[in-house]
């Protein structure tokens, strides 16, 4: 069965499906409940941005963010900072904050890198789909070469052995742009429709 994926993925993907993935959730739950606990009130740190640009490319934002995730932490380095060890439960609460801001640049940075290696197995593909057409066309040459008696039949042969290695290489180059689709899927947390 052929699989069809799409030339790009669509423009504007945002942040909000990275929400639902569990460990988003899990890190979200622990810093309300030491929210709860210090009686501050919650802001939601979850940055609001585009992950997809033109092209389907990363977004310029989600490359600014992996590239220095200073301005989103800065929010939560202008709020007064909490005397460690004074209150167990502003030191839990401040612990909290860093390990949430840690998952979300994580998966972050899961986006960007499934993002950047679909392109890549996209071009890759390209190219083997190129040189697959191409040893098909030489393996003619190479059959009405030998019916005209210009060439012997180990050329042949040998055009037939490149066009089997492209064949070959397409077919992996197809595989690995799918598995790149899949790593996607994973790390958005199952898909890019948004629900």
């Amino acid at each position: 069965v052929l699989q069809h994926l799409p030339d790009a993925l669509p423009v504007g993907l945002p942040s909000a499906l990275l929400e639902r993935r569990p460990d988003m959730r899990q890190a979200e739950l622990k810093l309300r409940e030491a929210n709860a606990k210090v009686g501050v009130a919650y802001t939601d740190l979850f940055p609001k941005i585009s992950l997809t640009g033109n092209l389907g490319a990363e977004s310029e934002e989600l490359g600014d963010l992996l590239k220095s995730p200073a301005w989103f932490l800065a929010g939560d380095l202008l709020q007064p900072l909490f005397a460690m060890g004074k209150n167990n439960a502003k030191a839990r609460y401040e612990q909290e904050v860093y390990s949430y801001q840690k998952s979300v640049i994580g998966a972050f940075k899961e986006v960007n890198d499934a993002i950047v290696t679909i392109h890549m197995a996209k071009d890759i593909r390209r190219s083997q789909e190129k040189l697959e057409a191409a040893s098909r066309k030489y393996v003619q040459l190479a059959e009405l070469q030998y019916i005209n008696g210009v060439t012997n039949y180990i050329d042949v042969l040998d055009a037939q052995r490149g066009y089997l290695d492209a064949q070959i290489s397409l077919n992996n180059a197809v595989l690995d742009e799918l598995l790149s689709v899949v790593y996607l899927y994973k790390a958005l947390g199952g898909g890019y429709q948004v629900q």
